[in-house]
């Protein structure tokens, strides 16, 4: 009997563990939105440029994609750290990257 009071002791505990984790998942998919929204916004004005502004803000674009994947992967491996496996569609759904521009 003593056994099960202990484990009833830990459960407080392991919701505090539960919530910290669904917190960090939800701070990640901010910071996340963040930078997609930066990235969408450098890309309307890529669009718009022409000639060396053009060049200017490609790099800029280049540089806030990159900085998306490494937050998307991120989000990825915290996800995959919290238990939540092979949820990659659904990253793809809720945060997808633009396609990268070449020129």
């Amino acid at each position: 009997m003593a056994r099960n009071d202990n484990v009833f002791a830990l459960m407080p505990i392991e919701v505090e563990f539960q919530k910290e984790k669904a917190a960090g998942l939800r701070r990640t998919g901010e910071k996340l939105d963040k930078a997609l929204a930066a990235l969408a916004s450098a890309e309307r004005e890529l669009l718009s440029a022409r000639g060396p502004e053009r060049t200017a803000r490609l790099g800029r674009y280049r540089a806030l994609r990159k900085e998306a994947e490494q937050v998307r992967w991120g989000l990825m491996v915290q996800r995959e750290a919290c238990g939540l496996r092979g949820g990659d569609l659904e990253l793809d759904r809720a945060y997808p990257l633009p396609p990268l521009i070449r020129e």
